[in-house]
């Protein structure tokens, strides 16, 4: 199916400034469609997803519970995305809500106690056991303003799009981990990129929706990603798409709602 649209997708990316790494995976053939998949990218926001795994990992080898809770102290707000630096210091979260602000808000305040949590090297371990070997976590987030790579945080689309594929199949921690995972990914707020142009849910109430993404987004200047897992009827992907040295943010949001298009467009193929 993918090679059917190899050629879209091909003069798609190039039609950007931009660089460009993108892998997708069919599970329905198996087959992948990949361009720069090797290539490093500053990570953003989609190094939230190792983390969450890796804070559901401590939960299954019963190191903290999804209802312990966490105190947000002034010192500990940072800005950027979120919602917690607008709320008042010395609140309590459970773990699961701050995963959840994580991902669904992209919360930095919330990224950071989950780090500090779970612990930087422990997170770069489960990294490395869940296949990651270029992408590296190397710091908490708005703390640095570095963004030289040797010292950032890094993804690739092929070791990103791995991960995603073992999430799908209950790989990462635990089949009920995954689902879990998989469930706060849905719920994403951030859905200007690969979903923006994908038609409006109708219908009766309780209709099974005619498509869902399970997925993280991505932001600095001149940055811009979204990963995740996309449900069509008849067809399952994972996507990874990320960008850097865009010109502007048009170019990549252009690109990824042609994208998401294009794949969507498939639901009729068999």
């Amino acid at each position: 199916m993918l090679k059917l649209m190899e050629n879209k997708l091909l003069n798609l990316i190039a039609s950007g400034k931009g660089t460009y790494g993108v892998s997708i995976y069919h599970f329905n053939t198996e087959e992948e469609f990949v361009y720069n998949q090797d290539e490093e990218f500053y990570a953003a926001s989609i190094i939230k997803l190792p983390i969450m795994s890796a804070v559901f990992a401590q939960v299954f080898e019963g190191k903290h519970s999804l209802s312990d809770k966490i105190q947000v102290r002034r010192e500990d707000i940072v800005s950027g995305d979120g919602i917690l630096k607008n709320l008042t210091p010395g609140m309590e979260w459970t773990i699961y809500d701050l995963v959840v602000l994580m991902i669904i808000e992209s919360d930095n305040t919330a990224t950071n106690l989950l780090i500090d949590l779970v612990g930087m090297e422990n997170i770069q371990v489960y990294m490395t056991l869940w296949g990651f070997k270029q992408s590296q976590l190397r710091h908490k987030l708005q703390i640095k303003p570095s963004r030289k790579l040797s010292e950032s945080n890094l993804i690739t689309a092929k070791e990103i799009n791995h991960f995603l594929k073992n999430l799908a199949l209950g790989k990462i921690v635990s089949m009920n981990a995954c689902r879990k995972m998989i469930k706060i990914m849905k719920q994403q707020k951030i859905n200007h990129l690969l979903p923006k142009l994908l038609p409006e849910h109708d219908g009766l109430i309780g209709t099974i929706p005619i498509w869902e993404l399970a997925h993280k987004t991505g932001y600095v200047p001149g940055v811009e990603h979204d990963v995740g897992l996309f449900y069509i009827p008849g067809h399952s992907f994972a996507i990874s798409v990320l960008s850097k040295n865009v010109p502007n943010r048009e170019e990549p949001i252009r690109v990824m709602n042609k994208l998401g298009s294009l794949l969507f467009e498939m639901k009729g193929l068999k």
